[in-house]
């Protein structure tokens, strides 16, 4: 039942993510437990306490991730790296999505995405206008390279948290994630050059999405 309740209930509106894991954790505590192992009641304390352990290895790297976005924001970091990749790169929209997988893999492996993408807002609207890249493709290669930054040392919050929930080294789990880490690089690099990998579905179900337009005079749909 608790993957039909994290997911079904994501997935169908039901829930948000921390909603979900509210009710998995009261489904576990007043339905699996009594039916399945009543005397592990009385560990619920320790596991209680366990729990709070393991989640304050995330709040201090969270807390220390988003020292380091204020103070870029601060110092205007995402205009003047903008202006740095626009200088090397040009108007080539390859090379400008290039660097910036280059730039947000660094970045998402020490700031959270949602932090670094209202962070970094400026930043991808000028690359975005500079090389002429469709807003869909730019937001589908950042969040990609972002969900990478998530599992890359020396942060990788999520590998991170994983290795401490199974009890393994962060080092062992890095070898293992090495396989991972080729399926990202090639759905990015793919998805880079080809973008119609991205917008092939949106142009047909929501053509608006990816700035396509209806003709005034056919009254079919031209997409740029």
């Amino acid at each position: 039942m608790i993957p039909i309740i994290l997911l079904g209930g994501i997935l169908t509106g039901w829930f948000t993510p921390t909603e979900a894991g509210v009710v998995a954790v009261c489904w576990i505590l007043f339905v699996i437990i009594p039916s399945l192992n009543p005397r592990h009641i009385l560990h619920l304390p320790y596991d209680f306490c366990l729990a709070g352990l393991i989640f304050s290895l995330p709040l201090i790297t969270i807390g220390a991730a988003n020292a380091f976005g204020w103070l870029l924001a601060y110092l205007r970091g995402a205009i003047v790296i903008s202006d740095a990749i626009t200088s090397i790169a040009g108007n080539d929209a390859h090379n400008i999505l290039l660097l910036m997988v280059l730039l947000f893999t660094i970045v998402g492996d020490f700031i959270e995405p949602v932090p670094t993408i209202i962070i970094f807002m400026p930043l991808v609207n000028a690359l975005t206008a500079a090389g002429k890249i469709n807003p869909v493709h730019m937001g589908v290669v950042l969040i990609t390279t972002l969900a990478f930054g998530l599992i890359t040392p020396p942060y990788g919050l999520v590998l991170l948290m994983a290795s401490k929930f199974v009890g393994v080294r962060f080092s062992q789990a890095l070898r293992a994630a090495l396989p991972i880490y080729a399926v990202f690089l090639i759905t990015i690099v793919l998805i880079i050059f080809f973008p119609e990998i991205v917008l092939w579905l949106p142009r047909r179900v929501l053509p608006q999405s990816v700035g396509c337009f209806t003709s005034p005079t056919t009254g079919g749909i031209i997409c740029p």
